[in-house]
């Protein structure tokens, strides 16, 4: 009996270790791989919300992603598809007055990875 629960110990062992999550993680190959846009400006024309910025470098860089988050916390995403864009414009933003808005853009590669995000901008609609 002793060494039936032995072997049904050692089994249970071996099945919780297979299981483990706890695996390394690959290299960061990602880090500095894309820069982070930086000076990204906000501002209302008319009917269209112009957001701009700068990008010290577009290596890897296939387009950029510029999002909005209104203050209900909804989010619209919009894809640049342009590695040498440093601005866009948006005119499906309800710019009912006093609506905000929270602006970040990212670079993304040709495989959809995302690079570090820019600071926030916010637009407060007149």
């Amino acid at each position: 009996m002793t060494r039936i629960a032995a072997l049904l110990f050692g089994i249970a062992v071996a099945i919780t270790a297979g299981c483990s999550n706890d695996v390394e993680l690959p290299t960061p190959y990602h880090l500095d791989y894309l820069e982070q846009p930086t000076n990204v400006d906000a501002v209302q024309d008319g009917d269209a919300v112009r957001v701009s910025w700068d990008l010290a470098s577009t290596a890897n860089v296939a387009g950029f992603v510029v999002s909005f988050t209104d203050s209900s916390g909804y989010v619209e995403t919009r894809f640049v598809d342009d590695p040498a864009a440093v601005a866009y414009e948006e005119t499906s933003l309800d710019l009912s007055q006093a609506a905000v808005y929270l602006v970040q853009v990212w670079a993304v590669d040709e495989r959809d990875f995302f690079g570090p995000p820019s600071a926030v901008d916010s637009l407060a609609v007149r």
